[in-house]
């Protein structure tokens, strides 16, 4: 059997209701106390890829953002990947990027959820898929860019991301 075979029967396997487990406070707590122990100072986001859980403070707040099994194939390694990448944009960049508190895997997470990365909450008016998109383009249909896009907004969306590809 192929590899790519044998994942995407364990993409099947996984259960549907791994998303739903989220809405129990018996899940919910040990994750607020994770969050806690690695930042101090209850929002739940269901993306395609990732379940994104906010943790508000008084003077800010944190999001642990747990990897969905089943919608990406090697998910300890997407983590990986992306934590590097949010790094080398800090580095290289002035693309506000949130603060790595901390990342890890599976075994890691609590309650061995999922694979995760933890960050400071940076306040947003919109997201860049938003900004980019044809307005009024439905959140299930693939993104189109705008093609009416001010040209001064999409250099200053993509100027600096094109500076590090060329």
């Amino acid at each position: 059997m192929h590899p790519d075979d044998i994942s995407w029967e364990q993409a099947e396997e996984t259960p549907d209701n791994w998303l739903l487990q989220f809405l129990d406070l018996d899940i919910l707590r040990p994750v607020a106390d994770f969050i806690l122990k690695h930042n101090r100072d209850n929002t739940t986001e269901f993306v395609s890829y990732n379940i994104s859980l906010r943790m508000k403070y008084r003077n800010g707040a944190t999001v642990v953002r747990f990897s969905q099994p089943g919608a990406v194939f090697c998910p300890e390694e997407k983590v990986v990947n992306e934590v590097a990448v949010m790094r080398f944009l800090m580095d290289q960049t002035s693309i506000p990027v949130p603060f790595i508190l901390h990342s890890g895997t599976k075994k890691g997470s609590p309650l061995e959820l999922s694979p995760f990365i933890m960050v400071d909450y940076i306040e947003h008016e919109t997201k860049m898929y938003d900004a980019l998109n044809i307005s009024g383009c439905l959140k299930e249909e693939r993104g189109i860019l705008d093609p009416n896009i001010d040209q001064d907004r999409l250099g200053i969306l993509y100027g600096q991301m094109a500076g590090i590809l060329l």
